[in-house]
């Protein structure tokens, strides 16, 4: 019987060390959600209702709700469809103001560092819900009296 004979055989030992090493690192690079301004971001699965999105990121799934809206409800399919249109499958970040029971979180969405809820307020889509407690109302209030002097969506009509 022939007795193999391996010359060198470490050579082989440390590639295959290497290529696993760089694959287990590209894999964890790759599953990693993209950040901005050094925080993670959140992928939109769906949106809900007029308010509320679902999102998830590392792992988690939560239903997130936009904070210090008011929406009429003749305009509640008009913005399901706005936001349907422009976050379904986008990465989004998120600035929670308040934890809801369960999974829900209340606060701002930002798509591309834009305030989604001054978009909605500039568009005339939403007003501000000046009764809503932990949320400061003054950075929206010139959004909506422009919305109503170029009477755009709710303003429209009044």
């Amino acid at each position: 019987m022939a007795k193999l004979k391996f010359d060198k055989e470490w050579r082989l030992w440390i590639s295959l060390g290497a290529v696993f090493a760089a694959v287990v690192l590209y894999l964890y690079v790759a599953s990693r959600p993209p950040t901005e301004g050094g925080e993670n971001l959140w992928r939109v699965i769906k949106v809900l209702d007029s308010r509320q999105v679902s999102l998830k990121g590392s792992g988690n799934v939560v239903n997130f709700k936009l904070a210090g809206l008011k929406i009429p409800q003749e305009q509640e399919e008009q913005i399901r469809d706005f936001l349907s249109k422009n976050l379904d499958t986008q990465w989004v970040r998120i600035k929670v103001l308040k934890e809801g029971p369960g999974d829900v979180r209340e606060g701002l969405l930002y798509l591309s560092g834009e305030d989604i809820n001054a978009r909605l307020i500039r568009h005339g889509m939403a007003e501000i819900d000046r009764e809503e407690q932990g949320f400061d109302v003054r950075p929206y209030i010139e959004l909506e009296q422009e919305a109503k002097r170029e009477k755009k969506g709710l303003w429209r009509d009044r």
